[in-house]
């Protein structure tokens, strides 16, 4: 039921809710996944399996598999993590009060 290239729905956890595809088969009980939510292993009690399958290979790139996901009609957001240099964090914290 879960092989390479199926587009599941995550139903648990932070990425709940998200189109994911299976990137690669693990054992009977895990797969990894990747799309729209963090690439990692995942418990396949996580996911809900949906009726398309992308031709991919084992083991794609997340390029590789955002493409086949925008070739379905899926958008992807992309994710913008602006981390801050040491000065800004240091400028934020607060100073100790003094007792």
């Amino acid at each position: 039921m879960f092989e390479i290239g199926r587009l599941c729905v995550k139903i648990a956890g932070r990425d709940s809710g998200n189109y994911c595809v299976v990137a690669d088969v693990i054992d009977e009980n895990n797969v990894l996944i990747d799309g729209y939510v963090r690439r990692r292993k995942c418990n396949v009690k996580h996911l809900e399996p949906l009726n398309k399958k992308l031709n991919l290979k084992k083991g794609a790139s997340t390029s590789d598999i955002k493409k086949a996901l925008l070739t379905e009609g899926i958008k992807i957001k992309e994710r913008v993590v602006k981390r801050k240099s040491k000065k800004e964090a240091k400028s934020e914290k607060k100073p100790k009060a003094k007792k």
